[in-house]
């Protein structure tokens, strides 16, 4: 290989950067270690807060979505038969009116669950930003490290 720059380093320094490349990288790892360990501990323990704010939000959604597809169908046409012996409308537009009524009416109950449902939830926000912010970290170790190994290895 005559084409190539010949670099006569002493084999003290090679070894000495062998070891200090091997010390960085364990060094890295055992904090990228640390970082997944503290995540996941992080992590079960929003889940456990998240499981217990939004057991009750999470039940009174799931029983009030119960009732109403199980006792819709039978208020509905009670209204729709209600509206056209009152107020004289066809059976079409009984039952028409009482579908809108009942179709607002899911949408109203269904959006205010919905909403204090989603709001226990953000608990597990706190673990994605963490997560986000470790790997931003580990991004910028390695960032770092890849310019300062370009900037004393020139091409």
């Amino acid at each position: 290989m005559d084409h190539q720059t010949k670099v006569d380093l002493p084999i003290d320094s090679l070894e000495k950067s062998s070891k200090g490349l091997a010390q960085n990288v364990s060094v890295f790892t055992h904090d990228v270690f640390v970082l997944v360990e503290l995540q996941a501990q992080l992590l079960a323990t929003d889940i456990k807060e998240c499981r217990q704010h939004a057991l009750v939000p999470g039940l009174i959604l799931l029983t009030g979505m119960s009732l109403g597809a199980a006792c819709f169908p039978i208020v509905l046409t009670a209204l729709a038969l209600w509206l056209v012996q009152r107020f004289g409308l066809s059976y079409a537009g009984g039952f028409l009116v009482a579908g809108v009524l009942g179709a607002m009416t899911s949408t109203l109950l269904c959006s205010v669950g919905w909403l204090r449902f989603r709001r226990r939830l953000a608990v597990l926000r706190r673990s994605k930003e963490a997560l986000i912010d470790n790997v931003q970290r580990i991004k910028k170790v390695l960032e770092r490290d890849r310019v300062t190994r370009n900037a004393n290895n020139p091409s």
